[in-house]
């Protein structure tokens, strides 16, 4: 009797008779503050489309960019290449920052990090290891 008496109570405050009312739920508006951080979304900070495809064109002729954007077609069943991100230059600094690497579906996995000067073309690639800017051959025979 007693466990049914439990059951009973259960059962009556596992319900909820709450009366209906009209309040409507607050809708959430800081959603529209966040900024999304994805690879999807993103506008391109580089004004310049001319100058994005002639930095781009030079980096896709470096060895190394050649061969991940392979390695890229490759794993992606011939889907997708290697792509760039290029953000317009510090106050302080001359060059343009430009990432490339996997442009995945979650995020863009960073695989080399160059910095490029519009007017002479010259490119330079981060080590982070050494935590310093190094010429293409710099670079090359580091890597050897």
């Amino acid at each position: 009797m007693k466990l049914f008496l439990y059951l009973m109570v259960f059962v009556f405050a596992a319900c909820n008779h709450a009366a209906k009312t009209n309040d409507t739920a607050v809708k959430d508006t800081g959603s529209a503050l966040v900024k999304r951080d994805s690879v999807t979304e993103y506008t391109p900070v580089l004004t310049d489309t001319s100058l994005e495809n002639k930095i781009t064109n030079a980096l896709m002729k470096l060895p190394f960019v050649i061969e991940s954007n392979d390695h890229i077609d490759s794993f992606s069943n011939h889907r997708h290449g290697i792509a760039f991100i290029l953000d317009e230059p510090l106050e302080n600094e001359t060059d343009i920052s430009v990432k490339a690497g996997y442009n995945g579906g979650e995020r863009f996995e960073t695989y080399y990090r160059f910095f490029v000067n519009p007017k002479t073309m010259d490119i330079k690639v981060y080590d982070p290891a050494a935590d310093e800017k190094l010429t293409v051959s710099a670079y090359l025979k580091s890597k050897q």
